[in-house]
């Protein structure tokens, strides 16, 4: 998908509704993940890293949200927890090249304490 659509369709929370969830659960967490990321990637390309670092913390706080909700269909709360890697990766990867490992540590270890609690396996 061109970064230039990218603004439009992003959505500022994932959407959980769709007729089939074990189908359409893997393409929908990954799609709200993939928009986020090129919205991201734009702001790099602007040199506006506070954009970049609101856009990818808000994806992974948006999918750390989804996943923890008892409300969302399980195969929705699975998939955010599969593909939770994707946008600590990201931030991972903007936080090591501003010279800031230690917010991403935090990050990491709220996942890693949130998934294993909410586990929906």
């Amino acid at each position: 998908m061109p970064s230039n659509h990218a603004p439009h369709r992003y959505h500022q929370e994932l959407s959980c509704h769709c007729l089939r969830p074990g189908l359409h659960a893997p393409m929908l967490v990954a799609d709200y993940i993939e928009t986020a990321l090129n919205v991201a990637k734009k702001f790099e390309q602007q040199h506006s890293p506070l954009l970049q670092e609101f856009y990818l913390r808000r994806t992974h706080h948006e999918i750390m949200n989804k996943m923890c909700d008892p409300l969302i269909h399980n195969t929705i709360r699975k998939q955010c927890v599969e593909q939770l890697y994707k946008p600590l990766l990201a931030l991972k990867r903007f936080y090591k090249v501003h010279n800031n490992t230690a917010q991403f540590l935090i990050l990491e270890r709220e996942a890693r304490i949130l998934s294993h609690e909410f586990n929906p396996f």
